[in-house]
């Protein structure tokens, strides 16, 4: 069993936020004739959003901390936001997806397509605001006691 302190939860935030930046630099700059290689970046991507989530839900488990009151509507006001917001990033790549030539905006878009920049540079964008925003936070250090309690004595 680890103990979970505020610093190291930054941390490992923090890690999979570089992560994501750095596959995200390279979703933008990979050439085409090297596709293949987006294999490995989708599997460092899983890997930074695997770290991302599960630290993001300990730092809203440290900052409900044992008030059971609040709790649900805590987890869930930030889940609904997550899968809204989710979905309009969502539905404005696609709205975008057709329109976008390649050749024809070649001197606008140095040959990138919405898809593109839209998976590498917004997720990488934001990833390195999140990891500013976690490192900002005062979270309270990890309690001491063993976790064989009851959750609701």
């Amino acid at each position: 069993e680890t103990r979970w302190s505020g610093w190291r939860l930054k941390n490992y935030f923090s890690a999979g936020a570089m992560i994501w930046i750095l596959s995200g630099i390279g979703i933008v700059l990979l050439p085409s004739r090297m596709h293949n290689f987006m294999y490995v970046l989708s599997i460092t991507i899983g890997a930074a959003n695997a770290l991302m989530t599960v630290t993001s839900i300990s730092m809203e488990g440290v900052l409900v901390g044992e008030d059971l009151n609040g709790c649900a509507f805590v987890y869930g006001s930030l889940s609904f936001i997550d899968k809204v917001s989710c979905g309009i990033a969502l539905y404005i790549l696609e709205s975008y997806q057709g329109s976008t030539k390649i050749s024809e905006n070649q001197e606008l878009a140095y040959g990138y397509s919405v898809t593109r920049l839209g998976l590498g540079l917004v997720p990488a964008v934001f990833s390195l605001l999140s990891a500013i925003v976690a490192h900002t936070m005062d979270l309270p250090e990890a309690r001491r006691r063993p976790l064989v309690e009851p959750l609701l004595a």
